[in-house]
């Protein structure tokens, strides 16, 4: 196995102070340094001092990982833990076999095929509209296929989006956007993905969306499966080259991330933007008014989006824009819901004890909708609001200004 110089030398700027762990969700929950950001460290310290074999029991230590950066945030000595169990991810990932199960790797291959999900998303449609999901749930039937964890995670679907490739703005053109769209955009966001379209183009941008974009590859990277994610950005770097545009603008936090590392899409004149970043930073035409909601609405901040992106005043500024609206504070906002890509599917016990935590804080806050940047954690936190039995709406917070939106000369109601 090589260890790359980089893991070595910054493994070594780790001091073991231990300020990490009251902020990292898995030593909370498990209490086991070696569930800790420090203890990671010393195990990839060991594997590249070569005192340590990688043996099933580290290999799970460094897989139970959320890769929420948690840790990064609060560090002294601003070890970028984020990288290095990437890297050693990557370094492990030719040589072992990391715990996983079959719903992660339906997963995997569900997000690397975008024929393979728009199929996959018509017969999910006809499974959830025909009665077949009633039938497929009470006859215990999911279970030994293994899709029991799967089907309870998949929403209810919306409109397929059409293959269109260029959306024109209304009104006076301000700019013409990119917009990714990722592997959940087109199969089980695609209700996100409508909302986007329909609010940029109303705000004058015209929206350019190239169908032959694919996953940004945030699954394959945090997997260390090196190879399969820089294939799935060179597919993006291709798809929108030869568009002229004044940004590239993503929905799902997640994705976002992956996007800036990797500098996927665009050119270096190119910003890639989170939308609510986008939404929040440019001015919106006088005619374009938001309706009133009398709602109470909390806002989930995924760990891309405040860790990674440090966009998480975004939703809030853009929310407060829609009258009536009461805003509450939810609770330990910044410890991750568990959701982390495909970890709700390779630690299922696990993400749902962190997602568990966040349902205690939303029965207290009972919100009417919860809005959240990031299509991962909206599924794992809405399959577990269905669960408990509350009553609200799990949403992107970009829908919700969407259905708000009020052209110039259009009623109030």
């Amino acid at each position: 196995m090589k260890i790359s110089s980089f893991i070595q030398k910054e493994a070594d700027r780790c001091v073991k102070c231990g300020l990490c762990l009251p902020h990292c969700p898995t030593y909370q929950q498990l209490k086991d340094e070696g569930d800790s950001p420090r203890g990671r460290i010393a195990l990839m310290q060991g594997l590249a001092q070569q005192k340590l074999l990688p043996d099933e029991k580290l290999l799970a230590h460094l897989d139970r990982c959320l890769l929420c950066h948690a840790c990064e945030v609060m560090c002294p000595s601003e070890v970028k833990y984020g990288e290095l169990i990437k890297e050693t991810r990557a370094a492990l990932h030719s040589e072992t076999t990391a715990p996983t199960g079959r719903a992660a790797e339906m997963v995997r291959r569900f997000v690397t095929e975008p024929d393979h999900r728009r199929h996959l998303s018509r017969l999910l449609r006809i499974y959830q509209n025909s009665g077949l999901g009633w039938l497929a749930r009470h006859s215990g039937l999911l279970r030994p296929l293994g899709l029991q964890r799967i089907e309870g995670v998949v929403p209810k679907l919306g409109a397929a989006l059409p293959t269109q490739d260029y959306y024109p703005p209304i009104g006076e053109q301000k700019g013409e956007i990119g917009l990714f769209v990722g592997c959940m955009g087109d199969s089980l966001d695609t209700t996100t993905i409508h909302a986007a379209i329909q609010l940029l183009t109303h705000l004058g941008y015209a929206v350019h969306l190239p169908q032959d974009q694919n996953c940004c590859g945030a699954l394959h990277l945090h997997r260390g499966d090196l190879k399969q994610a820089e294939a799935l950005a060179n597919e993006n770097r291709t798809a929108f080259s030869d568009l002229r545009i004044d940004a590239l603008i993503y929905c799902a936090s997640g994705c976002g991330s992956t996007l800036q590392k990797l500098e996927q899409v665009g050119s270096d004149e190119t910003p890639v933007l989170e939308i609510g970043q986008f939404l929040a930073q440019i001015e919106w035409p006088k005619g374009v008014k938001l309706r009133p909601l009398d709602k109470r609405i909390a806002i989930h901040l995924p760990c891309s989006l405040s860790h990674l992106l440090h966009q998480g005043a975004a939703p809030e500024a853009l929310l407060s824009k829609i009258p009536g609206v009461t805003l509450v504070p939810l609770p330990e906002n910044q410890i991750c819901c568990g959701g982390a890509g495909d970890y709700m599917m390779r630690h299922p016990a696990l993400a749902d004890s962190l997602r568990e935590r966040k349902l205690r804080q939303l029965d207290i806050v009972r919100p009417d909708i919860l809005v959240s940047s990031n299509i991962g954690c909206a599924l794992h936190i809405a399959a577990g609001v269905r669960g408990a039995g509350l009553k609200m709406e799990v949403i992107h917070p970009v829908t919700l200004l969407a259905q708000q939106i009020l052209m110039q000369g259009e009623g109030g109601r």
